[in-house]
């Protein structure tokens, strides 16, 4: 519960989402966690976030992998190969025994306002993909209830993202309306100085 409140108490998506996985490392132990985003074109996923290790920029990798349809066809955390594209997060560096390691989709409930560039093109059902690795060279494995907190923190990230969009929207409509009542209080001004001066001319005029 703490975990998901952590998760749901800012607005700021960006925040949330490394939040996220602050915070799951953090409950699970793990070694690292990472989040793919969907690009411009929908067609491949991005490596945008990352608890530990700093990996190259733009780093992506195409959404028609096996695995990555895998993990999209379901709502719950599935194990994948350490060697697959996806879990390649820890440089390497010497011999290691990888640990285990789950992706699960995270759904982008309200995409037109979360997407990579800005780009209005994508569907407007969408995932991106979390990856989770336990500690390399331990025997540790996953566990039942370690794989339904990261369901439930799935779910729970999906609608604050969602509410963060819904939020960003309402505060871009009342900024927007702002905008116009400055403007149309303007526009009364400047007609109201109008016809005084208007009103003032023709009073001379008639004297």
């Amino acid at each position: 519960r703490m975990l998901t409140h952590e998760i749901r108490s800012t607005i700021d998506r960006h925040t949330i989402l490394r939040t996220t996985l602050v915070e799951l490392g953090r409950t699970l132990a793990l070694e690292e966690c990472a989040l793919w985003m969907p690009t411009r074109t929908g067609l491949e996923l991005q490596l945008s976030y990352t608890l530990r290790h700093q990996s190259p920029v733009e780093f992506t990798v195409p959404t028609h992998l096996p695995v990555i349809n895998k993990v999209f066809s379901t709502n719950h955390a599935v194990k994948i190969s350490p060697n697959c594209p996806v879990a390649r997060l820890r440089p390497l560096a010497g011999k290691y025994m990888p640990g285990e390691v789950v992706a699960v989709r995270v759904p982008l409930l309200r995409l037109s306002n979360f997407q990579i560039n800005d780009c209005p093109e994508l569907p407007t059902k969408c995932y991106a993909l979390m990856v989770l690795m336990l500690p390399s060279n331990s025997a540790r494995q996953w566990r039942a209830h370690e794989l339904e907190l990261v369901e439930v923190v799935t779910d729970q990230v999906a609608v604050a993202l969602s509410h963060a969009a819904i939020l960003e929207e309402s505060m871009k409509a009342r900024d927007l309306l702002m905008e116009q009542n400055v403007d149309l209080d303007r526009a009364r001004r400047e007609a109201r100085t109008a016809i005084r001066a208007r009103n003032d001319f023709l009073a001379v005029m008639n004297h």
